[in-house]
C-alpha cells in the first residue's frame, strides 16, 4: 500500500514536473506578478491553476473528454486569441509604471485560473497524456489513485511555481528597475504564443 502510494506520487510529481518548467502563459504571469506586486505570489497562481484543473479531470472523468479532443479547433482559436490579447496589453503598458491598474489580471488566484483556462495545450494535455496518469492511477489504487497522481502533478506544479516567484522576489532590486522591460518581453512572449495558436488553428483548417 506504501509503496503503491510513493509509486503514484512519484509518477505524479516527475509528469507535473516535466511540464511545469516549459516556459509558457503561466510561467510568463508567474514572473510578471511577482514583480508587480514585489511579493511571492507563486503559491496563489498555482491554486488557481488546480482549481481550473480540477474542472477539466472533472470533465474527463465523467466521460467527456471527447468534448476536448473533438473541439481542438475552438481551443486553440479562443486561447490564441486571448493569450494575444493580453500580451499586447501588457506590451502597451511600457509607456507608463507597471502597477495593479494596469493590469487586466489583478488578482493572482484569478490569474492562476485565467492563463490556465487560457492556454490550449492544457485541457488537451489532461485529455491525452493526463489522462493516461490518472488511468495508471486508477488501476493501481483505485479513485484513491487517481487523487494520489494529481496531488503529486500539483506538488510539483507548487514547488516549481513558488521557487520561480521566489527567486524573482529575491533578486527584485535587479528586476524592478528593469520592469517595463520585462513587461514588454513577457508580453512579446505571449503574443508569439497566442499567435502560434492561431496558426495551429489555421493549419487545422486548411487541413
Amino acid at each position: 500500500m506504501i509503496l503503491e502510494f510513493l509509486t503514484l506520487l512519484s509518477l505524479g510529481v516527475v509528469v507535473g514536473l516535466s511540464g511545469a518548467v516549459i516556459p509558457g502563459p503561466l510561467f510568463a504571469f508567474t514572473v510578471f506578478d511577482t514583480s508587480r506586486k514585489r511579493a511571492i505570489t507563486g503559491h496563489r497562481i498555482i491554486l488557481g491553476h488546480a482549481v481550473w484543473e480540477s474542472v477539466i479531470i472533472l470533465i474527463i472523468l465523467l466521460g467527456f473528454g471527447g468534448l476536448i479532443t473533438h473541439n481542438t479547433l475552438v481551443i486553440y482559436i479562443i486561447g490564441g486569441v486571448a493569450l494575444a490579447f493580453m500580451g499586447v496589453s501588457m506590451i502597451r503598458s511600457k509607456g507608463r509604471e507597471i502597477s495593479m491598474e494596469n493590469s487586466r489580471v489583478n488578482s493572482s488566484f484569478v490569474g492562476g485560473i485565467f492563463y490556465t483556462a487560457f492556454n490550449p495545450t492544457q485541457p488537451l494535455w489532461w485529455a491525452t497524456a493526463g489522462l493516461a496518469l490518472l488511468l495508471t492511477g486508477l488501476e493501481v489504487m483505485g479513485i484513491m489513485g487517481v487523487f494520489i497522481v494529481t496531488a503529486g502533478h500539483w506538488l510539483s506544479d507548487l514547488a516549481y511555481y513558488s521557487f520561480v516567484s521566489f527567486m524573482v522576489h529575491r533578486h527584485e532590486r535587479y528586476i524592478n528597475p528593469h520592469q517595463k522591460t520585462i513587461s514588454i518581453v513577457l508580453g512579446v512572449f505571449m503574443a508569439l504564443l497566442g499567435a502560434y495558436f492561431l496558426i495551429q488553428s489555421i493549419q487545422q483548417l486548411v487541413l
